[in-house]
């Protein structure tokens, strides 16, 4: 590679990372919005219902089971089925508050392009069963994919950035196809939405990497699926404008 093309390639790389961190603090300082409090109202209610049952129907299998006629033993399982069901919690949560995001995801873009793009040609509507369909889908592969990375995750338990490498990277990539495909079908048809993502894909992983971080961040998790729908929504126009948000 010439001296010539590698000072444009990390130019370019420099610019994608600056526009990705300027989308998040856009996104950030919107917060106070209405359109985004009512969708973080109704998500995180709805995630929490489905976590809250999560745990009840666990509690009530080892309350009504027992594995062991030693007392001791009964309680260690008990106690393990606990630990499990914090830790899928916490796994799983981006998952799922990401899904029931995407439920209102007309309202968190909206709410960004009449503030911040008013120009723009209205977008047209992505239908519902779309939304859902495509979140169902990611969904189930992040459930499915963190589910079969828990063995690495127990087994590298002991070198936590180990670990953390593998949680971050593998829901970074699965996080920034999902909230990039929502937002693009908006205004591009599949095959130009995947061809975008291909060329940007650098820039779409750090994006998903950001929002996989914020949701491990206790309080700020709660804020993290409306902030990286709102951050995409301006990463995709920059990509689609050639402009920095």
């Amino acid at each position: 590679m010439s001296e010539r093309r590698r000072e444009v390639t990390w130019g370019q790389r420099t610019e994608g990372q600056a526009d990705v961190i300027r989308s998040f603090s856009l996104s950030i300082r919107q917060l106070p919005d209405p359109a985004f409090r009512r969708v973080l109202v109704r998500a995180l209610a709805l995630a929490i219902i489905v976590f809250i049952g999560l745990a009840g129907v666990v509690w009530f299998f080892l309350a009504g089971t027992s594995f062991f006629t030693f007392w001791l033993l009964e309680t260690i399982v008990d106690v393990l089925g606990g630990i499990a069901v914090a830790v899928v919690t916490w796994l799983l949560f981006p998952a799922v508050a990401s899904f029931f995001v995407s439920l209102f995801l007309e309202e968190i873009v909206d709410a960004v392009e009449d503030r911040h793009y008013p120009d723009d040609p209205p977008a047209r509507p992505v239908a519902l069963s779309t939304t859902v369909m495509v979140s169902l889908r990611f969904t189930g592969i992040t459930v499915a994919l963190n589910i079969i990375a828990l063995p690495f995750y127990l087994l590298t338990f002991w070198f936590p950035p180990f670990a953390m490498a593998i949680f971050y990277c593998l829901n970074g990539y699965l996080l920034s196809r999902e909230y990039y495909e929502l937002v693009a079908l908006r205004r591009l048809d599949a095959a130009d939405a995947v061809s975008m993502r291909k060329v940007n894909k650098q820039r779409l992983f750090l994006a998903g990497v950001i929002i996989t971080f914020l949701f491990t961040i206790p309080i700020v998790n709660l804020f993290a699926p409306v902030i990286g729908v709102a951050a995409m929504a301006h990463i995709f126009r920059s990509l689609r404008t050639g402009e920095a948000a």
